[in-house]
């Protein structure tokens, strides 16, 4: 036999062999992925009476009442992952946001000529960070009159960024005490003519 024709026939061996670990590994590490994930949604699911949804990457059930959600997600205008949790409260009045940088110890709100930011009590703890259970950089809270929402997002590298259930409850609480600051004040300020839109 010709020695190139063995070595190319080896060589083609080779490199079948590699696509055949290759693609083992691919699926091995994405049932694992999925696995992790689904383990992850199931325990925030159990905190809200909820299901889970390992394809969305979401999980929805309802807590105090309010329709509640958890998932994954790309943050608006960037590359980057966020997992946020959301109370459903459709007060109406003027969407705002809130964004927190605990290392700097620095905030932004926005509006910033908004009445909103000094009525709403949650926002003025020194401890946020920390009673949010967030670690990343940055987080934020906002919202969203027309979606009806009081949103944390908070930024993920990589799937282990998921709240624990622990952590999930109190971003919940959390959220709950703000939608009803936040539904107050605004009640008050469309009452006072001084709300959005006025």
């Amino acid at each position: 036999m010709n020695p190139y024709l063995a070595v190319s026939l080896v060589m083609c061996g080779v490199i079948v062999l590699s696509l055949a670990a290759t693609a083992y590994m691919a699926v091995y590490f994405t049932r694992r992925a999925r696995a992790d994930l689904e383990l992850a949604l199931t325990s925030l699911a159990a905190v809200i009476d909820g299901k889970a949804n390992v394809e969305d990457a979401l999980v929805e059930g309802r807590f105090n009442r309010r329709l509640a959600f958890g998932r994954m997600a790309h943050a608006e205008g960037g590359p980057v992952r966020v997992f946020q949790t959301e109370l459903i409260d459709a007060a109406g009045g003027e969407k705002w946001l809130f964004v927190g940088y605990p290392e700097k110890g620095t905030t932004e709100f926005r509006p910033r000529d908004s009445p909103m930011f000094h009525g709403l009590p949650v926002l003025d703890r020194e401890d946020l960070a920390a009673a949010l259970r967030v670690l990343a950089e940055w987080f934020q809270l906002d919202y969203s009159p027309d979606g009806g929402y009081v949103r944390l997002s908070v930024p993920m590298a990589t799937r282990k960024d998921i709240p624990g259930d622990d952590a999930f409850r109190r971003q919940l609480e959390i959220l709950d005490t703000l939608a009803n600051e936040n539904r107050h004040l605004q009640e008050s300020l469309n009452a006072k003519g001084t709300g959005a839109g006025e």
